[in-house]
């Protein structure tokens, strides 16, 4: 590589990742512009973990699916192994900085990259290529997952996501139907990230105003800065992520309310995420929070960053409970057919630590169906089923089978 420069990453969740202004990668006339004679056009999207996932070609090779992120500028390739048969030209490198002032890796940067979904192409556009091995988001979405795109995308055109539907509608024009009973709240683009004034009001009554970071790629519903762990009168250890330098860990708890303008969510679960995984070699980084897609998976919502817009209207998931992991247990999926199921973590004092379950375990059986039966969405799904539920799996530790048997408990 010919080209070295310098790029700071921050993985806030499990699947997202903000880059600040400055990150070296030189602006290019590369921009997405439709390729049909179309005010609109409708796309299906897939939805995990509170995230939405899209399909789209990268130099007439795919489809491949990405991550709908608006926390971050330049798209990010994070399978390196396909960069060869995209025919990427990979001479400039830059340098990524991981969470906790820990671990610097070395990336690279690809210039002239098209891409295109149907009815809409990006020409002669930037990508961020990680090194193998550092994130996979394959294993937490239980299918081929190749990276994230954000700002580069949603510059262009006002975006339609409905979780409810799995659909991503992107206008032409800013000239959308607005429905009644939605919510218009304007925002500040800040560095190329949608800012949301809005109001926290703790349990304790006490109320922060601030501006949050909207975060698509985020998935737990609410992150603050950890010197705001007052607002929540009891918190609990949780796993927030995984970053380029590890797990991220922090406490949980509950806030009375979230208001975005004139709408807003009750009982939110909110995580404060460890200081020091929030530093760069000693130095902290400023930032107050983050609105996930915990939340936004409650709404239809449209991101209009040409009028720096958000339109917000409540859909079927608006009155589901906020609740943390029911098991405590993080479960990935690993292997040639994304067959093995493998325990990633258990927080502490959860229903599934207290049955005897550890990091590393194998998922053999759940409920009674063995794990070439299912596949991860569905162990996620009884994972997360109602309080109270029964529990058994058959797991391999190591050459030991074991039987574990709990309730799905919730903890907050």
């Amino acid at each position: 590589m010919k080209t070295r420069r310098l790029l700071c990453t921050i993985l806030l969740s499990m699947l997202a990742g903000l880059f600040p202004q400055n990150d070296g990668v030189a602006a290019e006339d590369g921009t997405f512009t439709f390729n049909r004679a179309r005010s609109s056009v409708t796309l299906p999207i897939h939805v995990r973990n509170n995230l939405a996932v899209v399909s789209l070609y990268i130099n007439d090779r795919g489809p491949f699916y990405f991550i709908l992120d608006t926390g971050v500028n330049t798209t990010i390739l994070t399978e390196p192994v396909i960069a060869h048969l995209l025919g990427l030209n990979l001479e400039e490198s830059i340098l990524i900085y991981g969470l906790g002032g820990e671990g610097i890796v070395e990336a690279a940067l690809a210039r002239g990259v098209n891409f295109s979904m149907r009815g809409i192409t990006g020409h002669n556009m930037n990508m961020v290529v990680i090194p193998d091995n550092i994130l996979s988001f394959s294993e937490v979405f239980g299918f081929p997952v190749y990276g994230i795109i954000g700002y580069d995308f949603l510059k262009n055109f006002p975006v339609e996501i409905s979780y409810a539907a799995r659909t991503m509608k992107v206008y032409r024009e800013p000239d959308y139907r607005i429905h009644r009973r939605s919510k218009v709240l304007p925002f500040r683009l800040i560095n190329g990230k949608p800012y949301l004034q809005s109001k926290v009001i703790g349990t304790n009554g006490d109320t922060l105003r601030t501006h949050l970071l909207v975060d698509l790629g985020a998935s737990h519903p609410l992150y603050l800065n950890k010197q705001y762990i007052d607002l929540s009168d009891r918190t609990i250890a949780g796993f927030l992520g995984k970053g380029i330098s590890g797990n991220l860990l922090g406490k949980m708890g509950r806030v009375e309310k979230l208001i975005m303008g004139d709408t807003y969510v009750k009982n939110p679960i909110v995580s404060y995420p460890d200081g020091e995984f929030l530093e760069f070699h000693g130095q902290s980084i400023t930032w107050e929070g983050i609105i996930g897609g915990g939340i936004i998976k409650r709404y239809d919502v449209i991101i209009d960053y040409p009028s720096e817009q958000m339109v917000l209207r409540r859909s079927q998931y608006y009155s589901q409970p906020f609740n943390t992991s029911l098991s405590g247990i993080e479960v990935v999926a690993r292997g040639p057919h994304m067959r093995e199921f493998v325990v990633h973590y258990v927080r502490p004092g959860s229903a599934g630590y207290e049955a005897g379950i550890l990091s590393g375990d194998r998922i053999v059986a759940l409920n009674a169906k063995s794990r070439h039966q299912i596949v991860l969405e569905d162990i996620l799904d009884v994972l997360s089923g109602g309080e109270g539920r029964r529990i058994s799996m058959v797991l391999m530790r190591d050459q030991e089978v074991l039987r574990k048997s709990f309730r799905l408990r919730e903890d907050l």
